[in-house]
């Protein structure tokens, strides 16, 4: 019998790097090595991780595997038989998701050379499990594995404590670490209340919970006897970091009042750790009294820390903990423990119980002063005991559900809404991509809403003749007049008999495996109701032909808080659930934005979404989309008109934090979807129309050149771009020209950035 394949995902590992994660990941690798045989253990690295495989095997001992992820240039997609991979550079959401396809693509390499996992166990900081998920729920690859995130802290969870203004890569952040956590297979907690709190903190259905265990990972090797402190004082210890969420303010408040109400303690308080903001510290500092000064030390990490800890009280004042490693190595060593009983990690059901193996407050700095005093006066006390257990990887596991292909007579009926006004010209391709499709059970409804076009018109009329000759399949409804792009999808609604409904406008296509894929999905996993398909942009035949894509459109899916001030949710085109629409239509109150709106009520409403991490929808760049003109104030007007259709009050977990990023005059997320791409226009220019703008500007003081290389740039304006100034064509065109020489365009992006800094922008 073969051993189970583990594979843990990291770029922290004790005794390489810091932080907490690195030490219990360490402990959890030797703690199974040393008694479980039948397990193979795996180590997978990012690309930008500082971590050696080799030194880490050797470390080992070589009885772990250690890989790192291929580093990816900013505009190099990957290809292979699941299609094609936007690169890293599309993901304007946050770094994190990069990084998630990065560590997708290599598990996929890794499965390729016959390394299929039993289990990948993920960090839930950063999200990182986002991409893997998705594409095991998909039926695209690492089906047989169990996807497991452990919660240590995301970024999310720490928000609140770290007192940060959140910015763009934050919000995506946060979404991407939702739904890594809602999606996945397993969960593991290291203390009661911990998944407690996640799941009020993101607003999950307690039902979560069940796909959640409680392991208690081994912290500290525990000693025999409490040794017993010289002699002295015992100095006031702070040896975690000094970073605003571990209250390091708190300690030396708390010290130095101790020092006031007890004058006969002549410790020193003593801060021995990292220091994570120099800001912080400076603020810190500053709050220590001018006459205690002396008695104030800040040394960084000890060298002999068991030593220092055994000799002193240690005081762990931090406002949340997922585990806190060093308050069991602390006890370990045999020190005195004054913790903040307000922190998850040391409340009841946790291994510390006040007056027995430690000293507790409620907190606040009075109550600090309360515990050290405590502490200082009151004997020994007993050790902390815990008992770590065997990780789940270790136990049999369950076996995944067969990925089963339907046969062709039980597939469920697909209805695709095409969506026609003036597109006639494309509408061949359009439908030739869906009959490329390999599902079977496709009904296609066309809208034409009112056309004028003469094309548009003998389009149209060979596609009646067909029809009533009998040799298509396609319904056909034309408006009597123009109603509007949502008003005639809720025609086409109401028309359809499929059990899913994919929505598709008249010049766009899809991939010829999205729908079987999305379908089989769906039907495997009951709880999901939209599949996503990621989205890339093109501006001729050939290059969708050739898979060259000038832009992509990427997404999270069911983002509640992020999708109320940026699409992240979905594109145009999607493959919904007929049910869903048995209780939202899209609103025919819109102009734009319709496709949002639709998205946002539904993830407001608990749908959730399933993001393909392949293009599959193939976005046609052309003169007159409906949302070129949509500028910064109409931006924000719709963003109006999709916020009055949500429900009241917004659901649990919804982060209104989101908001602040509209009160920013510049704020930098852009829109993704393909009905409202102008949101970047709306929110904030590229680097270099901003550039272009000041040269613009320059040359107007120059008439006669101004207009002669207006007209010549005229004549430059790649067929298909949406009606706007000419100077921004033509800089589109160069940018889109340089994105597919890798080596350059990030050099030149550089110089850009530098030059609109510190050249043109001065006067």
């Amino acid at each position: 019998m073969s051993p189970r394949r583990v594979c843990l995902v990291t770029d922290e590992l004790y005794p390489f790097t810091a932080g907490g994660i690195g030490r219990v990941l360490h402990n959890l690798v030797e703690d199974s090595l040393q008694r479980a045989a039948d397990i193979e253990l795996h180590l997978l690295f990012p690309a930008n991780s500082t971590l050696n495989p080799r030194e880490v095997e050797e470390q080992f001992q070589g009885r772990v595997r250690a890989h790192r992820a291929a580093p990816r240039a900013d505009w190099e997609t990957s290809i292979d038989e699941g299609g094609v991979y936007p690169p890293p550079g599309a993901f304007t959401d946050t770094s994190c998701h990069a990084q998630s396809m990065e560590l997708l693509l290599e598990l996929r390499r890794l499965e390729s050379e016959g390394l299929d996992f039993d289990v990948i166990e993920f960090p839930d900081y950063r999200g990182w499990a986002f991409c893997a998920i998705q594409e095991k729920l998909l039926g695209c690859g690492l089906v047989g594995a169990r996807m497991v995130v452990r919660l240590h802290s995301t970024a999310g969870m720490l928000a609140p404590f770290e007192r940060q203004l959140p910015g763009r890569e934050h919000l995506g952040q946060y979404e991407l670490e939702r739904k890594a956590l809602l999606d996945a297979d397993l969960i593991v907690a290291h203390i009661p209340g911990v998944a407690e709190l996640n799941c009020s903190h993101y607003g999950f259905a307690r039902g979560w919970l069940d796909k959640v265990i409680r392991e208690f990972p081994p912290v500290a090797p525990k000693r025999e006897l409490v040794p017993l402190r010289g002699e002295g004082e015992p100095d006031l210890l702070f040896v975690t970091k000094v970073q605003s969420i571990k209250r390091a303010d708190v300690f030396v408040r708390g010290a130095a009042a101790f020092m006031r109400r007890c004058p006969e303690y002549r410790g020193k308080a003593v801060l021995a750790c990292h220091v994570a903001s120099a800001a912080y510290l400076a603020q810190v500092q500053a709050l220590i009294p001018e006459d205690l000064r002396p008695r104030f030390v800040f040394t960084g990490p000890s060298k002999d820390r068991d030593a220092l800890m055994r000799q002193g009280i240690v005081v762990i004042p931090s406002a949340y903990e997922s585990l806190n490693l060093t308050a069991y190595e602390a006890a370990s060593a045999g020190a005195t423990l004054v913790l903040n009983a307000a922190c998850v990690a040391f409340a009841p059901g946790s291994p510390f119980v006040d007056g027995v193996n430690c000293h507790t407050f409620d907190g606040s700095v009075e109550g600090l002063v309360d515990a050290m005093e405590r502490a200082w006066r009151s004997g020994t006390l007993h050790p902390v005991e815990w008992t770590a257990d065997a990780p789940y990887w270790e136990r049999p596991q369950p076996k995944p559900a067969r990925t089963e292909t339907l046969p062709d007579e039980r597939r469920p009926r697909v209805s695709v809404l095409i969506t026609n006004h003036n597109l006639g010209r494309f509408l061949p391709e359009t439908l030739e991509s869906i009959a490329d499709s390999d599902h079977p059970e496709i009904e296609v409804i066309i809208v034409d809403d009112a056309s004028t076009g003469a094309f548009d018109h003998e389009v149209l009329a060979h596609i009646e003749e067909a029809i009533l000759a009998g040799d298509s399949g396609v319904k056909l409804i034309r408006n009597p007049v123009n109603r509007g792009l949502p008003a005639s999808r809720n025609i086409g609604l109401r028309a359809a008999t499929g059990d899913y409904i994919l929505p598709l406008d008249a010049d766009d296509c899809i991939s010829p495996t999205f729908i079987r894929m999305a379908v089989e999905a769906l039907e495997r996993h009951r709880e999901f109701d939209v599949v996503v398909p990621s989205t890339g942009y093109f501006d001729s035949d050939e290059a969708r032909a050739q898979r060259r894509f000038i832009d992509y459109a990427l997404f999270i899916g069911d983002c509640p808080s992020l999708g109320m001030v940026a699409n992240r949710l979905a594109c145009a085109t999607s493959l919904m659930r007929r049910s869903v629409f048995e209780r939202l239509r899209y609103n025919e109150q819109l102009t734009s934005y319709e496709d949002w709106d639709l998205y946002l009520r539904l993830a407001h409403t608990g749908s959730r979404f399933l993001v393909t991490n392949a293009l599959h929808f193939h976005y046609r760049r052309r003169k007159g989309s409906m949302i070129s003109g949509v500028n910064r104030q109409r931006h924000l007007e719709l963003l109006y008109q999709l916020h009055q259709g949500l429900p009241r009050p917004l659901p649990a977990g919804t982060q209104l934090a989101m908001f602040l990023l509209l009160a920013q005059p510049e704020h930098a997320l852009h829109a993704t979807t393909a009905e409202a791409v102008s949101t970047a226009a709306a929110s904030e220019a590229p680097l270099r129309y901003d550039v272009v703008d000041k040269v613009n500007r320059a040359l107007k003081r120059v008439p006669v050149v101004h207009r002669m290389l207006k007209v010549a740039a005229a004549g430059l304006t790649p067929e298909g771009e949406e009606v706007r100034p000419i100077r921004y064509s033509l800089v589109d065109l160069l940018n889109r020209t340089l994105k597919r020489m890798p080596a350059v365009h990030p050099r030149m992006k550089q110089v850009v950035r530098t030059t609109s800094q510190w050249g043109l922008s001065r006067r």
